[in-house]
C-alpha cells in the first residue's frame, strides 16, 4: 500500500528526479533497502547539522 501511494504522489510531479535523505542505520537498514526497492539509488552523503546523522543522499529519475 505504502508504495502504491507514493507511486501516485509521484505521478503528478513534473520533475525529473525526486532526491531524499534517509538515516541509513533507521530499521537496521531497512528504510533504505525500501527505496532502493523503490527504484532510488544512493548517490552521497549528508550531515545537515553538526549533531545530526549521517544521511544517505538517493535520487530517482522522474522522466
Amino acid at each position: 500500500m505504502a508504495w502504491q501511494i507514493h507511486e501516485e504522489w509521484l505521478a503528478r510531479r513534473a520533475e525529473q528526479r525526486v532526491t531524499l535523505l534517509v538515516n541509513p542505520v533507521a530499521g537496521n537498514g531497512s528504510v533504505q533497502a525500501v527505496y532502493e526497492a523503490w527504484g532510488f539509488r544512493a548517490v552521497g552523503q549528508q550531515q545537515p547539522f553538526p549533531d545530526s546523522p549521517v544521511y544517505a543522499s538517493m535520487t530517482r529519475e522522474l522522466a
